[in-house]
């Protein structure tokens, strides 16, 4: 991946890159597939020019679902700093580490951090919590067609209870439920038996079993989004259950796999996301310029599920990344590594 431009940038790496490590508290605790967090940690790779501009690229990996831990990438970061060349063995372990992949990429595409107006992509607000505070949101949201839901956090017959009564605010809305393989498949099936699939627009990875996710999702006329599936899939299923593919290029990393992903969604018509994974206010401006720029390159409908910036503490909630002085000010506030 870039092995010429990345040997280039970590040559003289002392004159023009640095390595910060951050800690952005959220608004209340949430539990990451058995790991629950108070708050979201990464580290931020940052390059500056002799005129003055940034480049950054966000390095977080989440615990729960990425393979490699955040001391894995900030070692492996810090043993490229530290020195002038790169070795083969360090490009091998980079296709390791995807979350290093991704930073590297924006570092180098120079993707902008700004906060920046949106194209016409649809976006999809994000529902997590307790029922009454996700009945509230959705309330203020004045009650949107299109909402994401996790389940699987809550008793199947709570999420039933909740889903019914957003049905009753709105007799219009789909959901896009994502249960990041909490259910099994008795649950996934006690679930469609009780909601009418006309409100389901796609359920990402309900069980573990691909096999059974298709088979449930067949019988009840259900759809199914990919998720999960797309971080260790060699090869994706083909079948007319699967409606969605919902992209984490942060934990993907990979740009070539990424653009793979995109050109199996155009060849088998399904819907692209690109969704976050609870990022700083930088990364997650990246993530919306990349959408943008795949949406024009493939001439493809992207929706944006970018809507995690709601679970940090009210002054991440609110912060806007438009100049240098407001980025180096977000940067003073993290521990400088390197």
């Amino acid at each position: 991946m870039y092995t010429n431009k990345l040997k280039t940038l970590f040559k003289n790496t002392n004159k023009c890159l640095s390595l910060y490590r951050f800690s952005l508290p959220l608004q209340k605790p949430i539990n990451f597939n058995g790991h629950q967090l108070t708050r979201r940690q990464g580290l931020w790779l940052v390059k500056q020019t002799a005129t003055g501009d940034y480049s950054i690229g966000e390095i977080a990996p989440l615990p729960g679902f990425s393979h490699e831990t955040l001391e894995d990438c900030e070692d492996y970061l810090l043993a490229l700093l530290h020195n002038s060349t790169i070795t083969k063995q360090q490009i091998e372990t980079l296709q390791t580490l995807p979350s290093v992949q991704f930073a590297i990429h924006c570092l180098l595409q120079q993707i902008p951090w700004q906060t920046l107006p949106s194209l016409d992509q649809q976006s999809i607000a994000l529902f997590q919590g307790k029922p009454a505070d996700i009945i509230q949101r959705y309330k203020v949201l004045n009650n949107p067609n299109v909402a994401k839901l996790k389940v699987g956090r809550l008793t199947v017959q709570k999420e039933v209870q909740l889903i019914k009564a957003l049905i009753k605010v709105n007799p219009k809305i789909r959901f896009r439920l994502d249960a990041n393989q909490q259910w099994d498949k008795q649950t996934y099936v006690f679930f469609l038996k009780n909601i009418n699939a006309q409100h389901i627009d796609y359920i990402e990875e309900p069980t573990q079993s691909m096999a059974d996710n298709i088979r449930v999702a067949q019988r009840y006329e259900s759809r199914l989004g990919l998720d999960e599936s797309l971080l260790t899939a060699v090869t994706l299923p083909i079948d007319s259950s699967i409606k969605a593919l919902v992209l984490k290029p942060t934990l993907i990393g990979d740009p070539d796999r990424i653009n793979d992903l995109l050109i199996h969604a155009q060849q088998y018509n399904l819907q692209v996301t690109i969704s976050a994974c609870f990022e700083s206010p930088i990364a997650l401006n990246q993530l919306r310029a990349l959408a943008q720029h795949w949406q024009q390159q493939t001439q493809f409908n992207i929706a944006l599920g970018l809507d995690t910036q709601q679970a940090f503490t009210e002054d991440i909630q609110h912060r806007i990344i438009s100049t240098r002085a407001q980025l180096k000010a977000y940067l003073k506030k993290a521990k400088r590594l390197w």
